[in-house]
């Protein structure tokens, strides 16, 4: 890979960055919203560095030997180099989708209730403050959260509704209402997700928005591991909003 080779990476690193942010929410499939503004600067300055490295040797300035013609420096990046080509063929010709089914399948991991209790006033999914008998759009994250550590266990017999992606189970007994919750990137997203076996499996990946009530376990709430829902309602939501919450 010689020096115009790598500032031609840089440039189309830097065009990748910035198609992703700037002409798509393409960036969202990977990353918070924050940091958004965060890959607008790192591409204005991969694409700026790029052309300069390619215009100064273009002109001749990037020979690392004095003695050497211009334009024909012996330093040379190692082939592995080309490697970085990777992210940007990924983008431009694959696009990488958001994580879905496939991770909710290979979630193994037993799930476990926040260290910190919550109570009353301190949850923020509008439970507290609906009128009885109003139904209460929540964040699977926020039913998740409720189920596991509400005590007072206020969603009991309150309809609510949720909204995510289908995920049948392995033994076809019920499918899972899902959705991602990651703190900074797709790589360490973790899943939340509601145990539903009192309708038919959608198909896997198909979005739903799902009305029911909690299904109210016996014994402690934080031994609880699968959390259930009864369904009522179910529509298919046909613009499918992000797959990750919080």
């Amino acid at each position: 890979m010689n020096r115009i080779a790598q500032g031609l990476t840089l440039v189309l690193l830097g065009s990748a960055a910035l198609s992703s942010t700037l002409f798509s929410d393409l960036y969202l499939n990977w990353v918070k919203p924050v940091f958004g503004p965060f890959l607008i600067a790192a591409g204005v300055v991969m694409a700026i560095l790029g052309a300069l490295v390619i215009a100064a040797e273009l002109r001749g300035e990037g020979s690392a030997d004095p003695d050497c013609a211009p334009g024909h420096g012996h330093e040379r990046a190692p082939g592995v180099a080309w490697l970085l080509l990777a992210p940007v063929v990924a983008v431009f010709v694959v696009a990488p989708p958001a994580l879905g089914s496939y991770t909710v399948e290979r979630d193994d991991a037993p799930a476990a209730p926040p260290e910190v209790p919550y109570r009353g006033s301190m949850f923020d999914d509008g439970l507290d403050e609906a009128a009885p008998g109003e139904a209460v759009d929540m964040d699977i994250r926020q039913f998740v959260m409720r189920a596991w550590v509400d005590e007072e266990r206020a969603m009991a017999g309150r309809e609510i509704e949720l909204t995510g992606f289908a995920v049948p189970t392995e033994d076809g007994q019920g499918w899972y209402l899902a959705r991602l919750q990651m703190a900074c990137c797709a790589a360490d997203a973790i899943v939340n997700k509601v145990l539903i076996t009192n309708t038919p499996a959608p198909d896997k990946d198909s979005w739903w928005t799902v009305r029911g009530t909690w299904v109210e376990p016996e014994g402690d709430l934080v031994d609880v591991a699968q959390h259930e829902f009864h369904a009522v309602e179910q529509e298919a939501v046909q613009n499918p909003p992000d797959p990750y919450e919080g």
